[in-house]
C-alpha cells in the first residue's frame, strides 16, 4: 500500500503546528490556549478505570446511565469523543481566550501617617486608559500634591445568590476609581485633596480640590471652605481654609479620560463617596455599547461567566450607566 496518503497528511500537520508555534495573532493565541487546555483536560492521561465496551449494547447502557444521573454534557461529550469530535473544546474556546487589553497596577500616592494607612499601594486601571492618569499624578507630585486613590480588588464580584442588581461594574471595567475617602474631609486644613468650593464658585455644591505648592500652574490661591465629618453631630460642616493654594481636580485631570463628579449637597452619611468617584466613560456609546463586550476587554469567558455579570452581559450603556 502506497505511504504518500500518510506522508502528505503528517507534512500538513507539521506545517499547520508551525503556523501555530510561530503567529502571534490574538486569534491564534486563543487556538495555543485551547489546544493547551484539551491536552490537560481532554487527553489521555489516565487510562480509563472501565473496560471498553464490547458492543453497541453496552455503549448505550453508559449514555443510559449518564441520562439517568442528569449528566447531559457529559454524555455529549463522550458521543464526541467516541466519533472524534471536539465538542466542549469548541464551547469553551470563549472561556480560554487571551482578553486584548489588562488591569493595569497603577503606583498611588500614599500620605504619610495614619492617613495613607487605608490607602491601597497601586489601583486597577485598564491598559489603555492608564498611561494619562500615571503622567496626571508624576506632575502633581512634582507640583507637592497627592491624590490618593482606590479601586475594588482584581477580581469580579461573585454572585450574591440574591435577586438585586450586581455592584456597578465600571470598577471592574478599568474605568472608574475613587479619591481614597482617608485622604479628604477628615482634616480639610491639612488633607491632601478638600471636598468643598471656592470663594468665586457660582454654581451650589462642592468640588474637589489638591493642595499643592504655590506657584502651581493652573491653582488658585483664593478664599477656600472645606467639608469635615463631624463625629459629635454625625454630619458634614464647612471650614474656612483660608487663602490657599489649590488646583481644581479637573484640572489635575484634564489631559486624561477621567472626569470627577461636583455633588449638589453636602454627603449624606460618612458612607456617601459619590463625591470621590472618578470616571473615565470615553468610548461608550449609549444604546450601543454592551456589558458583556466591555468586560471581555480585560476578563476572560470564564472569569465573566463565574461573576455576578453574568446575567447581565447584554446590558447597555445609556449614557450614565449600563442599565440592569
Amino acid at each position: 500500500m502506497s505511504t504518500q496518503p500518510d506522508a502528505a497528511e503528517d507534512a500538513l500537520v507539521l506545517a499547520l503546528t508551525e503556523v501555530i508555534k510561530g503567529a502571534t495573532s490574538p486569534e491564534i493565541q486563543q487556538a495555543q490556549a485551547l489546544l493547551l487546555r484539551r491536552l490537560a483536560t481532554q487527553g489521555d492521561v489516565i487510562p480509563s478505570r472501565i473496560p471498553a465496551p464490547l458492543n453497541i449494547t453496552e455503549v448505550g447502557g453508559y449514555l443510559n446511565l449518564l441520562g439517568t444521573l442528569g449528566e447531559t454534557r457529559m454524555r455529549r461529550d463522550m458521543l464526541g469523543a467516541t466519533l472524534g469530535l471536539a465538542t466542549s473544546g469548541l464551547e469553551e474556546t470563549f472561556g480560554v481566550s487571551t482578553p486584548p487589553l489588562r488591569l493595569t497596577a497603577v503606583a498611588n500616592h500614599r500620605p504619610s501617617g495614619a492617613a495613607g494607612a487605608g490607602v491601597p499601594l497601586s489601583v486597577g486601571v485598564r491598559e489603555d486608559l492608564a498611561p494619562s492618569l500615571v503622567a496626571a499624578l508624576v506632575d502633581l507630585q512634582a507640583a507637592g500634591g497627592l491624590l490618593p486613590l482606590w479601586s475594588p480588588p482584581p477580581a469580579l464580584p461573585a454572585p450574591s445568590g440574591g435577586t438585586g442588581a450586581p455592584p456597578d461594574p465600571l470598577p471592574f471595567l478599568g474605568r472608574q476609581v475613587w479619591v481614597a475617602p482617608a485622604a479628604a474631609t477628615t482634616d480639610p486644613e491639612n488633607d491632601p485633596v478638600v471636598l468643598g468650593r471656592a470663594a468665586s464658585d457660582a454654581a451650589p455644591g462642592y468640588r474637589l480640590g489638591i493642595r499643592v505648592a504655590d506657584g502651581t500652574p493652573g491653582a488658585t490661591t483664593e478664599q477656600w471652605t472645606g467639608l469635615a465629618w463631624d463625629a459629635v453631630g454625625r454630619g458634614f460642616v464647612e471650614r474656612d481654609l483660608g487663602s490657599v493654594p489649590m488646583l481644581p481636580i479637573e484640572t489635575a485631570l484634564a489631559a486624561t479620560v477621567f472626569v470627577a463628579r461636583r455633588v449638589p449637597v453636602a454627603p449624606s452619611s460618612r458612607g456617601d463617596y459619590g463625591w470621590a468617584v472618578l470616571t473615565a466613560t470615553a468610548g461608550l456609546l449609549p444604546g450601543a455599547s454592551r456589558l458583556g463586550d466591555e468586560l471581555a476587554l480585560v476578563w476572560s469567558g470564564d472569569d465573566i461567566g463565574a461573576s455576578a455579570f453574568a446575567p447581565h452581559v447584554d446590558a447597555l450603556w445609556d449614557g450614565r450607566r449600563f442599565t440592569i
